[in-house]
């Protein structure tokens, strides 16, 4: 059972008058308890409780009622996500205070008023949605073909209607948009598991109920709910549809906390769902039997950091990224946006994307510099993080990941990233071009099939376009032919084969782990 922590006392007789209602009491933790009212807000419960009433409180044991009186809740970092500072304020009738230092919001939240608050008053009732659609203009950066082997899984749970702030649907639209009108992935290629689904009562902390069309299209874009029911079928969605020759991309923005080891190493943390979580150890699982030819994973939670161990690992099965927005023991933040979107994924998605949509407190458009540092023309994961980390001024430190080392600088959302390669449209084989096994072990071969007895050069090319081998340089009959991969020695990688043959040239991706 926690501990109650006795801060303050305060007779009625102090203040000239006793406290009546939950306002009163509000307003006497305002006057005697804050002093410094930047980045606080201050609620207030319904009603009264009761001595020895139990309050929950999400994952953390449940407090108990000192006396007689009223809940104050006050909110010590207003623009963080959950899990962070608050304090619960047991106010008796006579102005007694007793309270408890804790690091997330009372089961009560939906049932307290805000009494204070520092955020702007923004809310024009409708959220961000249109004011966002007007916004958007695609910046189309890949190609049907490319988007073909693309997929998409995005999470945001909200954790109920009194958390699930107006900048999670922000997060999620943006991503949204940008996967599927500047990389063209196509609507059922994308699994949106969001707050209460498509419920229709309000699931927004505005008291609004989140609109499904993400992009104004005339379709529902949230498939499921993010229940961990929801977030389950979406697992299984997603992971019936990946397969070997796919790249997965893994999107979440919400809540999160430590988990049932607290700051064990590695670092036990969740993802908070609607009214549920999903633990680190669950998701590992759910990495581990992806089939994706590549996997890459953006989060912007609480604790966010505390599930790289599960992402970037010795057991990987294939080239995987991971960006957070925080580290395993920290908040994350909403940004100079707020309330419209968080920060890190604010800058992030705006460096796939091309430009930053305006906020209440913020321009939007052009970016504060070039997120595609190398000048290939296209943003790869590791451009995204190193971009949005540098443009994220909040108190959080983003982590970064990849395996094997230097993937993120292969990979876009469009797929792997092909330069110094005549043809990069490796997704439809002409020629039968393949490898026997792919990850690359020693004994893997490179098969290919002429209709004709020609000249043929069979290449191995780091992502660089330098030639790592050269199996075949000669006359070749026709027919169907296997030839060493040339990668028996070559360190972990991601290469590229090549054959070329007269005027045709075909190319395929090798991963060598």
């Amino acid at each position: 059972m926690l501990k109650l922590l006795l801060l303050v006392v305060v007779s009625a007789f102090a203040f000239g008058a006793l406290v009546n209602s939950p306002t009163d009491a509000a307003n006497l933790v305002m006057e005697t308890m804050v002093t410094d009212f930047s980045n606080k807000e201050v609620r207030s419960f319904e009603g009264t409780v009761t001595e020895g009433q139990l309050l929950g409180a999400w994952t953390l044991p449940e407090v108990i009622v000192p006396f007689d009186g009223y809940f104050v809740l006050v909110d010590d970092c207003v623009l963080a996500n959950w899990a962070h500072p608050c304090r619960w304020v047991f106010v008796s009738p006579e102005g007694a205070m007793e309270t408890v230092a804790m690091s997330i919001p009372p089961d009560v939240l939906p049932r307290m008023t805000v009494e204070y608050t520092s955020l702007p008053v923004t809310d024009d009732g409708k959220g961000q949605y249109e004011d966002f659609l007007a916004w958007f203009t695609p910046n189309v950066q890949s190609t049907s073909g490319n988007a073909d082997n693309m997929y998409a899984w995005i999470i945001s749970g909200g954790a109920n209607q009194s958390n699930n702030h107006t900048r999670y649907y922000g997060d999620v639209q943006f991503i949204y948009n940008v996967l599927a009108h500047d990389y063209l992935i196509p609507d059922d290629h994308i699994i949106v598991c969001f707050a209460d689904g498509l419920n229709p009562a309000p699931d927004l902390s505005n008291g609004l109920n989140s609109n499904p069309d993400f992009d104004d299209d005339g379709d529902s874009d949230i498939i499921y709910d993010a229940t961990e029911a929801g977030v389950t079928s979406g697992y299984n969605a997603i992971n019936a549809m990946v397969g070997a020759d796919d790249h997965l991309f893994i999107y979440t923005t919400d809540h999160g906390n430590t988990g049932k080891g607290g700051f064990d190493n590695p670092p036990e943390v969740i993802l908070n769902l609607w009214n549920a979580s999903l633990d680190d150890d669950v998701f590992m699982g759910y990495m581990d039997t992806f089939s994706a030819m590549s996997i890459h994973v953006v989060m912007e939670q609480c604790f966010s950091g505390g599930f790289y161990e599960e992402v970037i690992n010795a057991g990987a099965g294939q080239p995987r990224t991971f960006a957070s927005a925080a580290n395993a023991s920290e908040s994350s933040w909403a940004g100079q946006p707020y309330p419209e979107y968080n920060e890190y994924v604010y800058f992030w998605t705006g460096a796939v994307h091309g430009s930053l949509p305006p906020t209440t407190s913020l321009p939007g458009g052009a970016l504060a510099g070039n997120p595609d540092m190398n000048s290939d023309g296209a943003i790869s994961m590791y451009e995204a993080a190193y971009k949005a980390e540098e443009w994220d001024i909040a108190n959080e430190h983003p982590m970064w990941g990849d395996t094997p080392d230097s993937c993120g600088d292969t990979y876009y959302l469009g797929g792997p990233i092909v330069t110094s390669i005549e043809d990069s449209n490796f997704f439809i084989p002409t020629m039968g071009l393949s490898i026997s096994q792919n990850p690359v072990v020693a004994t893997a071969m490179v098969t290919f099939t002429l209709p004709a007895a020609a000249h043929a050069t069979v290449e191995v090319l780091d992502l660089s376009g330098r030639i790592v081998s050269t199996p075949v340089n000669g006359s070749v009959a026709s027919g169907s032919h296997s030839v060493a991969s040339g990668l028996e020695s070559a360190p972990a990688g991601i290469y590229v084969v090549r054959l070329t043959t007269g005027g045709n040239t075909e190319t395929l991706r090798a991963v060598r782990l």
